[in-house]
């Protein structure tokens, strides 16, 4: 049965705004930032949709050189949601941060970017990750090596 989680999200944006640095009740550290993406109508005309990102206080001291206004970035996350004024205030909980380059290509080549298609198998840089059956060889050499554990 495939396995999927109904809440993970993957975006590509660039950081719109900040918030400031507040604490919870437990007085840990949070802030809130959005990510714009622009969709091109026509000629002069664009459509524009926001996402909210909460970092938590060990994700604001891991991103603190990624997170500024203007950067692209790539989020995997989950979404979440939260009451204020008796509306449901959506955001995403990321799992991973990357920087883009102007073009929304990764900076640095040998950061490894996976995620999983829809059938679930695992891709790496967008190829599919696929066990290949061992060769008779191969088969033969993987029981020499466990055979001193039987």
């Amino acid at each position: 049965m495939l396995k999927i989680n109904k809440n993970k999200i993957e975006l590509i944006g660039k950081i719109a705004s900040l918030s400031f640095e507040r604490q919870d009740v437990t007085g840990k550290k949070f802030m809130f930032f959005d990510i714009v993406q622009n969709d091109k109508l026509d000629e002069n005309s664009y459509s524009s949709s926001f996402f909210k990102i909460k970092l938590n206080e060990d994700l604001l001291n891991k991103y603190k050189d990624i997170i500024k206004v203007s950067n692209n970035i790539y989020v995997v996350g989950y979404l979440n949601s939260y009451l204020k004024d008796n509306k449901n205030i959506y955001y995403i909980f990321p799992k991973e941060i990357k920087l883009l380059d102007k073009n929304y290509k990764l900076e640095n080549k040998d950061t490894s970017l996976f995620s999983y298609d829809t059938d679930g198998v695992m891709l790496w840089h967008g190829k599919r990750c696929e066990a290949s059956p061992l060769s008779k060889e191969e088969y033969k050499e993987m029981e020499e090596l466990l055979s001193g554990y039987q």
